[in-house]
């Protein structure tokens, strides 16, 4: 597939783009990045569940103990040993911060800060289980009993240290292992969302070669899904485009191209009314066609008809009108339809005259010796244009009088002359000569015409005409053929 670049498309907007693989890679990712972290708070939680319950367990043993030591010294009354017995279990305990110990007495022996835990145990019931108290520090207490009776009670505080370092420890393996998952998915997502966008891009990029009439597209069908149908069904509808424009094309050989071009533009004749217009009809007929076509084999007829009718239609497309019809040995033009003309009279006369140019620069000759020649009539007036004949077969032309008497000019003059009427003469502008024949009375009108030849007597317009005579030989003729009529040197 060709970049935009080497077949000079129009590049898109200026708008910032964000392709669909960043998008999937992002989605994903912030998708997989959030139930890591859901993950990772429930492992947490669970983790400190389960820690705690641990904790507990392992307060419930070592407070047990803790009581048992110190029932002999509170029953000796040594409060000396009593706060030797707390201050050792409370160095030599891991993590153990503030012991209190309250006989039934009201005698009270603590170490370390013990903030408010006295009013705490004042309002919780306690038993000879170990249970943990309701503040947010993590203490423990108990009853101490002595024969079935409650002797004093023990709190023992542990700090959080451990399992601070716990979820440090396990924060920084589930964020590594968080890191692993998000890169490698998003690696994964990448690569997946590039094969899924590939396609996509490849068809966006074939559509952008089709919509500037290329229709050499051809995307590769890969598997069996949705992108593969896409592409299909982009192949198909290429495939229908060409055929088209080749079917455009064809007819344009046939009919004028921008008619076709109008045909196929509204899908059927909704584009080409019905109406009157002002235009300059030109005909153009051989001399002597009869005697030529029966001393002459068909096929040269044919040849010699078309190398003129190729060479005529260059030169009325030059300026700016368009053959409506091949009748036999003549050709009909129309300027001023289907496109404008403010100037498509004196257009017209400007082709007559370089079709007779070019004629005489072909100087084909027949079997008697006298040189191929066709007779040019033009004249201006309002015309029907619109759809003419049946439902099955129509055609788009000019109807009128003004075509008629078009092609009576024709009839009126030599080989090499261009006929007109004095009113079309006048229309034309300065440059021009008027070779008056008379006032012609003119089969289909009522009133006799001023007819007559004309010709080109500006040297500027002389020049543009022997301009547009070169450009259709140029154009249409073989190197051998222009060499023949010296439009170019050995």
């Amino acid at each position: 597939m060709t970049s935009d670049t080497q077949v000079g498309l129009a590049p898109i907007a200026d708008v910032p783009r964000f392709p669909v693989r960043w998008r999937w890679t992002m989605v994903v990712g912030l998708a997989v990045t959030l139930a890591v972290a859901v993950l990772s708070l429930i492992v947490l939680d669970m983790e400190r569940d389960a820690w705690l319950n641990n904790q507990e367990t392992q307060a419930g043993v070592q407070v047990s103990r803790l009581g048992d030591e110190l029932k002999i010294p509170m029953l000796a009354g040594s409060a000396a040993e009593t706060d030797f017995v707390m201050r050792n279990f409370a160095e030599k305990v891991p993590y153990v911060t503030a012991v209190f110990f309250k006989s039934s007495s009201s005698q009270v022996w603590s170490v370390g800060e013990l903030g408010n835990i006295e009013q705490v145990l004042a309002d919780v019931e306690l038993s000879n289980e170990t249970i943990r108290l309701p503040v947010d520090d993590l203490w423990f207490a108990k009853q101490v009993t002595y024969g079935g009776t409650n002797i004093a009670l023990i709190a023992v505080r542990y700090s959080e240290e451990a399992w601070d370092a716990i979820a440090s420890q396990l924060l920084q393996r589930m964020l590594l292992a968080a890191f692993f998952v998000i890169v490698l998915s998003g690696v994964f997502v990448y690569w997946l969302a590039g094969r899924m966008s590939k396609p996509l891009e490849d068809l966006a990029l074939a559509a952008r070669h089709v919509a500037h009439g290329d229709y050499h597209q051809h995307l590769e069908i890969v598997g069996n899904d949705e992108l593969s149908d896409a592409a299909g069904q982009f192949n198909k509808m290429v495939e229908e485009l060409a055929h088209k424009e080749e079917m455009r094309a064809v007819l344009g050989r046939y009919l004028n191209p921008e008619l076709v071009t109008d045909v196929f533009e509204s899908r059927g004749l909704g584009k080409l009314e019905n109406r009157k217009q002002e235009v300059t009809v030109l005909f153009a007929d051989m001399v002597e066609f009869t005697a030529f076509s029966e001393t002459t084999d068909t096929e040269e007829v044919v040849e010699v008809l078309n190398q003129n009718f190729e060479v005529f239609h260059r030169i009325i497309d030059y300026y700016g009108g368009h053959v409506d019809k091949y009748i036999g040995d003549a050709v009909m033009a129309v300027f001023n339809h289907p496109k404008q003309d403010t100037q498509h009279v004196r257009n017209a006369v400007m082709a007559a005259v370089a079709m007779t140019e070019a004629c005489r620069k072909l100087a084909v000759l027949r079997k008697d010796g006298k040189a191929v020649s066709f007779r040019v009539g033009l004249n201006c007036g309002d015309v029907i244009v619109g759809n003419i004949g049946a439902a099955e077969r129509l055609e788009y032309t000019v109807i009128g009088d003004a075509v008629n008497v078009a092609s009576r000019m024709g009839g009126l003059g030599e080989g090499g002359e261009v006929v007109l009427p004095f009113s079309t003469f006048e229309a034309a502008g300065e440059g021009f000569s008027f070779q008056d024949m008379g006032e012609i009375s003119v089969k289909g009108v009522s009133e006799p015409l001023r007819c007559g030849v004309v010709n080109i007597v500006d040297d500027t317009l002389y020049h543009d005409m022997c301009i547009s005579v070169a450009m259709a030989f140029d154009s249409t003729l073989p190197t051998d053929v222009r060499m023949i009529i010296g439009d170019i040197e050995e």
